[in-house]
This record gives structure tokens, sequence and C-alpha cells, in this order.
């Protein structure tokens, strides 16, 4: 996708056939950016009681419900185990959470250009000896509570008007991203079957 990642490859990074590639990291940078900033955003409305519940809220987890729905309905052989998963948000939710670390993982070593043994990696994630999955994890965590630290030093009038702009921000790329999913959902499938 990038060029030099193969050699002396010049790469086509913006090719036709990569582009839905590319359209997939971006989703994945927007399904991180949106949950982040949920629950920065819960965390800090909750600690100053300014937290209001808008019934809208709900209308994100339930097309997630719906499009998950739609996939499990299109496989041949499926199980009381996956329209179960496809109808609760809690497993889904952290299966996102654990595709977002491998995510961050893979591009913090793609902007480090630090060369790895994958293969000694892959052995070592086999034995169960090897914890580096983890690592994007305890970053998002150490700047969260970072960020947390440095809310609770900011007086009352800066932490409304900050929670005055991201409500409203989140909210944007929210609605953006269960537009996204309501195309999903409305388009066609064209017979194909899982």
């Amino acid at each position: 996708m990038w060029p030099g990642q193969r050699g002396d490859t010049k790469g086509q990074p913006f090719h036709p056939n990569l582009r839905l590639r590319w359209v997939e990291h971006a989703s994945m940078a927007m399904n991180f950016l949106t949950r982040v900033l949920f629950v920065l955003l819960l965390v800090a409305s909750l600690s100053i009681h300014a937290f209001v519940f808008s019934p809208l809220w709900l209308v994100p987890p339930v097309v997630a419900v719906a499009l998950n729905l739609r996939v499990v309905a299109s496989m041949k052989h499926r199980t009381w185990r996956d329209v179960l998963f496809a109808a609760l948000i809690a497993p889904a939710e952290v299966y996102m959470w654990i595709r977002l670390g491998h995510f961050l993982r893979a591009w913090t070593r793609f902007a480090s250009k630090k060369q790895t043994d994958n293969w000694a990696e892959q052995a070592k994630a086999e034995r169960g000896s090897g914890n580096a999955h983890l690592a994007p994890v305890a970053i998002v965590l150490l700047v969260m509570a970072a960020a947390v630290y440095g809310w609770l030093q900011l007086d009352v009038v800066a932490q409304s008007t900050i929670l005055w702009f991201g409500w409203p921000v989140l909210a944007v790329i929210t609605a953006m991203q269960t537009l996204g999913m309501v195309g999903k959902l409305l388009r066609r499938q064209f017979g194909y079957r899982v």
C-alpha cells in the first residue's frame, strides 16, 4: 500500500484496487477516535454532573446491531451463537477494541520503521509468551489517564467549554458513521451469501 514497503518498489498507494484498503483504514481510525472521544467526554461530563442522556445516542448501536444481523442472515451455516453475537452489543464491541489494538500496533510499527522478525513474533505468540499486543491498549489507557489528570486541573468554565464543543463534534462524527452503516444496511447484496 505504501511506496518502498517491499524492497525498492515504488508502490501505488492510490491504485484503484487499494482504495478499499485505505477506506478501511480510515474507518478504523474513525472508530478509534469515536470510541476514545465518547469515553473521555462521558467521564468528563459525569465528573462535573453535566451529563444529560439523549435517546438519539441509542440510534448508532441499534443500526450496528441491525447491520450485524444482516450479515448473520447472509451466512449459510449460522448457529444460534452467531445470531446472539450479532444481537448483543458487548461481544462485537470487545471484538472491535481487539481489532483497534491490532490496527494501532500495525501503524505504530510502520511509523517507527523498526525492523522486526515476524516469524519469531508468531512463534512467541503460539507459545503463549509475549504480550506485545497489549501495548496499544496500555498506551491508550495512559493517554486517557493523562487527559483525566489534565481535566481535573481545569476550572469549571473551561471544562464546560470543552464539553460544549466536544459533544457536537462527536455527534457529527457519529452521525456520519451511522449514515455509512445505514447505507451498507440498505445496499443490495446481489445474491452473495457467506
